[in-house]
């Protein structure tokens, strides 16, 4: 899963100064062809909010936090585009800052699951977070078996407590999204909120920020595709 550091701290931001009734969108789109390569783009977007957040920016700290500037977004971004260029199986790096409706997109290509895997793991250590230790990729090729492993951090649970009960409404409408297509159609899928979409080649997962926050919820999942 891709964030970008300074885009999220306007995310507890925004939430925490009770300025909006509703929030953001995380969306991660995964094309994964039978070999194990494939394609991801991972879209934060912030539309939903798009004037507060204008406004929210023009500031230079929000009770005692320091608000990132564009500039600081723009560079934090190109320090993560330049970690996905020099990632060994990736390829066709593509990102984009929109800040007009602020929705942030990182795309690429990967030669393996393992490659997006590497990739994540790089990210994580540039940005001292658990990234990468806390979510996994794997695929079988022989048996069509797709896994996820997730393991939900105790930091982030910390961090959402301290938002006030008051305060954690302004999440309702933050969701994290999930799209998996295949070249092959789906068997079955273990993931009690997950659905298959009627073509039988897409796996979408949709939860509420505030579930996967607080550690209800999981991404956990594992996907077993027909052989045929």
């Amino acid at each position: 899963m891709i964030k970008l550091k300074s885009f999220s701290r306007l995310i507890i931001l925004i939430c925490c100064c009770s300025l909006l009734t509703s929030c953001f969108d995380f969306i991660e789109d995964i094309n994964l062809n039978a070999n194990g390569s494939g394609s991801i783009k991972a879209t934060l977007n912030l539309s939903k909010s798009s004037t507060k957040v204008a406004s929210l920016m023009k500031l230079k700290s929000v009770n005692g936090i320091q608000i990132p500037t564009k500039e600081k977004i723009k560079s934090e971004t190109e320090d993560m585009i330049r970690i996905l260029k020099n990632t060994p199986g990736i390829s066709q790096v593509q990102y984009n800052l929109d800040f007009n409706n602020y929705i942030a997109t990182v795309s690429c290509n990967f030669a393996s699951v393992n490659a997006l895997n590497n990739f994540s793991k790089a990210l994580g250590t540039h940005f001292k977070s658990a990234l990468g230790n806390n979510n996994n990729y794997s695929y079988d090729a022989k048996t069509g078996t797709f896994t996820r492993t997730y393991t939900h951090s105790p930091t982030l649970s910390k961090e959402y407590a301290r938002i006030s009960e008051t305060d954690r409404k302004y999440f309702n409408d933050a969701f994290c999204t999930q799209i998996i297509r295949f070249d092959k159609t789906v068997k079955s899928q273990k993931h009690a909120s997950a659905k298959i979409s009627s073509s039988a080649k897409a796996v979408l997962l949709k939860l509420k920020a505030t579930d996967l926050a607080s550690g209800k919820v999981s991404l956990a999942n594992t996907i077993t595709l027909n052989n045929k």
